[in-house]
């Protein structure tokens, strides 16, 4: 009762203030998709992104727990990975009063011959007719409400990073070893001043619907600001608290429902046992009871050239995602800083360093980090067809031997690497 009590005063306060009418907060990030059709007041909207890549990958120390027993996984990831994609929906109602969004994950890593739901949601910035909601449009001029099963707003992650197949955001073909990125059924809150915006949001705390009793809720909320041209910063708070029973609370952090960029690396295979879930990525917590925290700036301050650095904190307090047999606290800090030059109009440079750090994992002995480097280019081949290339490296050190569930199921204490390039051809509208 205290945390959902918590929710409502603070989205009571929000509503009180007087403020500017916002736009939802995208930094360097716009869809664009095809129009199919329109009437009076609504036009509909569809956009499709694909990829494919080609790896030369090889990894080393590695093994991996399955089946109850350590398997060592094949050295060497030469190959095509399975093309993903993403199709995506959107209804524009009135003259951008209402706009209805929904997307479906054609095929990803984890589940290549499915296809998945994803976000779900209405933003509204004015309730258009004759309706008695429009009551609501006097408030309406100060704020604007997002509500549905969509991304939390934490971090800048689900505007630069790659989502399955969505790709054009992201610089390299992978992500940040550290990448955020949950969604659940939920609502937000925004608005904007001159040179700042604000968010609140509340959610269920897990990613689909969830009536046990001993479900708590999610709260969130996040501070931008970009009063000066070419520097963008931003700092977000996000908390969840299930009791316990609960055994699948926030996918925040220890979810990749989206799979990663790097097929079979630190994992058994790529089929629908799920071992494909996330591929080399770090996902700590089992976000039964989480708090975390990041600050993020984006730096556009010299023509062609963008640098961007997050920094974040979180701890959760349950059971090994990856073993319910064993409990305790897991905290973890990460970072990430990245480059991006372009040579021209159609072609550009990046490198990025990323690292996840664990001050405790379980155990307040058992420590350590896993860092990931990647540098490569890009050339947009047209508008909506764009070549990566990367080179990759990650290594984890520093976990007592026998360690799973930092990185899916492979012994971080043995500590594995992969490396090796990657090519991506993403075409997205």
């Amino acid at each position: 009762m205290k945390k959902l009590i918590t929710v409502i005063v603070s989205l009571v306060i929000l509503f009180g203030m007087s403020l500017n009418t916002v736009e939802a907060q995208q930094p360097d990030y716009d869809r664009k998709g095809i129009e199919i059709g329109s009437t009076d007041n609504v036009t509909f909207t569809m956009g499709l992104h694909s990829v494919g890549r080609v790896q030369v990958l090889t990894q080393d120390n590695v093994r991996v727990w399955g089946g109850g027993e350590w398997i060592t996984p094949d050295e060497q990831l030469f190959g095509m990975q399975t093309s993903f994609a993403n199709l995506e929906f959107m209804m524009d109602i009135g003259d951008g009063d209402i706009e209805v969004f929904f997307d479906g994950l054609l095929a990803t890593q984890r589940h290549p011959s499915q296809w998945w739901g994803n976000n779900g949601y209405m933003y509204i910035r004015n309730i258009p007719g004759n309706s008695f909601l429009t009551a609501l449009n006097p408030l309406l001029e100060h704020i604007d409400i997002k509500a549905g099963n969509f991304f939390a707003n934490f971090g800048e992650h689900q505007f630069t990073r790659t989502i399955n197949a969505d790709a054009h955001r992201n610089p390299l073909v992978g992500n940040p070893v550290m990448a955020p990125l949950g969604s659940e059924p939920g609502m937000e809150i925004y608005h904007k001043g001159a040179g700042y915006g604000l968010m609140v949001g509340a959610g269920i705390g897990a990613p689909e619907q969830d009536f046990q009793e001993a479900r708590g809720y999610s709260f969130r909320t996040k501070l931008w600001l970009d009063m000066i041209d070419g520097v963008y910063l931003s700092g977000s708070f996000y908390t969840a608290d299930h009791d316990d029973g609960v055994n699948r609370g926030t996918n925040l952090f220890r979810r990749e429902r989206h799979g990663s960029s790097y097929g079979g690396v630190w994992n058994l295979n790529n089929d629908n046992s799920g071992a494909g879930e996330g591929p080399g990525q770090a996902r700590p917590g089992v976000g039964q009871e989480l708090t975390a925290w990041e600050l993020n700036g984006i730096f556009s301050l010299i023509e062609g050239n963008k640098i961007s650095a997050f920094y974040g904190q979180g701890e959760d307090i349950g059971p090994n995602p990856n073993n319910f047999g064993q409990s305790g606290d897991e905290k973890w800090s990460y970072y990430m800083i990245e480059a991006q030059q372009f040579l021209n109009d159609n072609f550009y440079l990046s490198a990025r360093y990323s690292n996840i750090s664990y001050s405790e994992f379980l155990s307040t002995d058992n420590t350590g980090d896993v860092n990931r480097i990647q540098a490569g280019f890009g050339s947009f081949v047209t508008e909506n067809i764009l070549l990566k290339a990367e080179y990759v490296y990650q290594k984890a050190s520093g976990f007592n031997e026998g360690t799973t569930g930092v990185v899916t199921s492979v012994d971080v204490g043995m500590e594995p690497t992969f490396q090796g390039l990657i090519l991506e051809v993403g075409v997205s509208f």
